[in-house]
């Protein structure tokens, strides 16, 4: 009997692992699809994959990327609310869609440069929109 009880009880600790490398096949904690559009919806556009926790994916920077999204608070939060948003003249007219599961949370939220109110919330993500392709 005593050995029977410590059997099961190896059991429940193997079961109550820590977070491990991830690399036992288990699904990322983050996995998400980002799309650019550099010049706008209405033009061409490139998809790539990201991966975080384990990292994975197809972005060309998938490591920088990883870590821009976990030292963000919340990433995908709403922007303030600013009663007046100035439109930036010459403004870039990029566009990027990110969709996908963030920790547990289906996130699916457009980002863009026309205005001062949304210009700061594309900055802080930072690697995660690839530059140069």
């Amino acid at each position: 009997m005593r050995l029977l009880c410590l059997g099961l009880a190896a059991l429940v600790l193997a079961g109550c692992g820590g977070g491990g490398d991830g690399a036992g096949g288990g699904e990322s904690e983050i996995d998400l699809r980002v799309t650019v559009y550099p010049n706008g919806v209405a033009g061409d556009s490139t998809t790539w994959t990201l991966q975080c926790v384990p990292v994975g994916g197809d972005h060309p920077d998938r490591d920088a990327a990883c870590a821009r999204l976990a030292a963000l608070d919340d990433p995908f939060g709403k922007v303030k609310h600013v009663p007046r948003c100035d439109e930036i003249p010459g403004a870039t007219p990029e566009v990027a869609l990110i969709e996908g599961d963030f920790l547990g949370r289906m996130v699916e939220e457009r980002f863009d440069r026309s205005s001062g109110c949304v210009f700061e919330r594309w900055d802080r993500l930072g690697p995660v929109f690839p530059t140069g392709f």
